[in-house]
């Protein structure tokens, strides 16, 4: 009868057994993954683990061109001389080119307007010295022109420190370059505004002090001329009263253009004060007529006028008005060669009246029309025009015409006549 083996034994054949199953499982999952030579043979492993690295290098190459080749960055490789050796696919988006393209060309100086290979080479040779870290360099663009791109550059060298390869990184920058170069020029702009403003006012404060200081003596002139006429420094002789005439009308020539000047200067300034009320149409008509009758009389000049509803009014400033009608009455008569005609008029219309003065003048060219109500502009220029002033006038008109929420427009034909309209609100306007 054989004896049963004891406790310890049986813990010790069940321990072997298990080693035994654990080796049989080693040596099937070692040959599901082909290695079962290595298991074999050992000297057999060199080889396999060989080609276990080769693959997982090929995997990280693989991994590394898909990354590569999916950035929305130019990526580049070049060699030491700066051709080059690859080019991601970005180039198709940025610059509109194909990778294979490029290729073995001077990959900064083949895609460089001429205008900037200057730059171009200049990068190049930077990066043969050492790495370079945002260096701007226009492209030439195959879609849209010039791209703007900042380069960055992390090269490769031997051991010796000898330069083996260029690797260039490149964003885009287009817009942003275009939304600086904006910036600048808006700023230039301003600082060029500001010049501009700084000496308008120092030449409206000019013609201020210097139009005071001319009135000044001209209404001396003029006070001592009426002495004269009137005989308080003795008797005068035929001659002596029409020098003195012409004297007189001489400082009234000057003393308006001094005043008109006084006024455009007021203008540029802002210190006109206006005092609007309900103003009667035929009220400043009527007053019109009396103050320009002299100088429609003294040219023989037809002088016809029209007149409104007696209940009609415009919200305006009174004095300002009648200055801007005389104006435009005075202009008539000076561009209205004798035995012509001048109309003065209204019309309604339904929140504003138009004040219309017409007549057979010389006529506009209509490439002045559009100027004609700048400052010191004039249809006939240069020293030998036949017609006084300085081009003040109609600037002015204007200007106070639009002071009171109104304009002043004009329309003209060569050798036929002007029609300048004056339209102010008939009411208050709403604030």
């Amino acid at each position: 009868m054989t004896a049963r083996p004891s406790s310890s034994e049986r813990k010790q054949r069940i321990e072997e057994l298990i080693q035994r199953l654990s080796e049989t499982d080693e040596a099937l999952q070692a040959f599901g993954r082909g290695e079962l030579d290595a298991v074999v043979d050992p000297s057999s492993a060199a080889p396999i683990l060989l080609s276990r690295a080769q693959k997982a290098l090929s995997d990280s190459e693989a991994r590394y061109r898909d990354l590569i080749s999916r950035c929305p960055a130019l990526v580049c490789e070049a060699s030491p001389d700066g051709r080059a050796l690859f080019v991601n696919s970005a180039i198709r988006t940025l610059l509109g080119r194909e990778p294979d393209d490029v290729i073995g060309t001077p990959l900064w100086e083949a895609l460089t307007p001429p205008e900037h290979l200057g730059q171009a080479r200049k990068f190049t040779a930077l990066v043969r010295r050492r790495d370079v870290n945002g260096f701007e360099l226009p492209l030439e663009s195959a879609n849209d022109g010039l791209r703007w791109i900042l380069w960055t550059t992390a090269n490769r060298y031997t051991d010796d420190g000898v330069l083996l390869q260029i690797v260039a990184f490149g964003i885009d920058i287009t817009e942003r370059r275009y939304a600086e170069e904006n910036a600048h020029a808006l700023l230039d702009a301003q600082v060029a505004r500001a010049r501009a403003e700084a000496a308008n006012k120092a030449k409206t404060d000019f013609l201020a002090v210097m139009s005071h200081e001319l009135r000044t003596p001209l209404n001396s002139i003029a006070g001592y001329a009426e002495l004269l006429e009137m005989g308080l420094r003795g008797p005068l002789t035929g001659e002596q009263r029409e020098d003195l005439g012409k004297i007189r009308r001489s400082q009234r020539h000057l003393l308006g253009l001094i005043n008109d000047l006084m006024n455009f200067a007021k203008l540029e300034t802002g210190h006109v004060e206006l005092e609007f009320s309900n103003v009667s149409v035929n009220e400043m008509l009527a007053v019109l007529d009396a103050l320009t009758e002299p100088q429609v009389a003294a040219k023989h000049i037809a002088y016809e006028h029209g007149r409104c509803d007696p209940t009609l009014t415009v919200w305006a400033d009174r004095e300002k008005t009648h200055q801007i009608l005389i104006n435009l009455v005075s202009n008539a008569v000076k561009f209205t060669k004798p035995s012509g005609r001048i109309m003065v008029d209204c019309e309604v219309r339904e929140d504003t009246v138009e004040f219309h003065v017409s007549d057979t003048g010389e006529g506009i060219p209509a490439n002045k029309l559009a100027s004609i109500f700048e400052p010191f502009v004039q249809v006939k220029t240069g020293f030998t025009r036949e017609h006084e002033g300085v081009g003040l006038g109609l600037a002015i008109s204007r200007d106070l015409a639009r002071m009171m929420h109104g304009d002043l427009i004009v329309t003209s034909t060569v050798g036929v006549g002007s029609r300048f309209t004056l339209t102010l609100p008939r009411h208050q306007p709403a604030r």
